[in-house]
């Protein structure tokens, strides 16, 4: 799939109260070990981080009214993908030593009839920064762009270090590999959500 765009930001789209506000959300819940979609690509030892899940109330629709908002709008100017639901917020932490190698949130089929998103593919994947950048080092978000040839690798992997402001947010096509970084000091806090539709055909 040729892509004209690899990703996109909204620098402090989130203000840093509605950060307070979604950070107050996830750590009032119990934090996991994370896991992995089956599927999807992660392999043994991939990911070190801890999450929880905001489901969507009356509480925080905002929070989600803000994200659908950004991704409606940037899916149309630049993707024109159609697009049916989205998962729940993930809260996710990365303490010292903690990361997330190289990987896809896209599995291999689409989600199974049993599940809530029965017959949908991950899209569009979601992060908001919801740490100030110096609480923490390490912990840097990297994406593939595969509008650079391969023979280019240094051109290819990007380091989005633009990401790294509060409140901002990245959005990319879920099929890109990416990954976060070992912190190295302190803890990095963010949101992510996908958004899914029908299989591309």
């Amino acid at each position: 799939m040729r892509l004209r765009h690899s990703f996109c930001l909204a620098k402090e789209y989130f203000k840093p109260h509605e950060c307070d506000r979604i950070i107050a959300l996830g750590e009032a819940l119990p934090l996991n070990l994370a896991g992995t979609v089956p599927g999807t690509d992660p392999g043994q030892n991939k990911r070190r981080s801890n999450i929880a899940w905001i489901e969507e109330s009356r509480a925080n629709k905002w929070s989600y009214n803000r994200v659908n908002l950004y991704v409606s709008t940037a899916n149309k100017q630049y993707w024109h993908w159609a697009m049916s639901s989205h998962e729940a917020l993930q809260y996710t932490t990365y303490g010292l030593a903690q990361y997330y190698g190289w990987h896809t949130d896209t599995s291999t089929e689409p989600y199974p009839n049993q599940s809530p998103w029965a017959g949908t593919v991950r899209k569009i994947s979601v992060t908001v920064q919801s740490s100030e950048p110096h609480v923490y080092e390490g912990g840097d978000f990297m994406l593939e762009d595969p509008r650079t040839a391969p023979d280019r690798a240094d051109e290819r992997i990007k380091t989005l270090s633009d990401c790294r402001s509060r409140g901002t947010v990245i959005m990319f096509p879920s099929h890109l590999f990416h990954q976060v970084t070992k912190v190295t000091r302190g803890i990095r806090r963010s949101i992510v959500v996908w958004y899914l539709g029908p299989p591309f055909t």
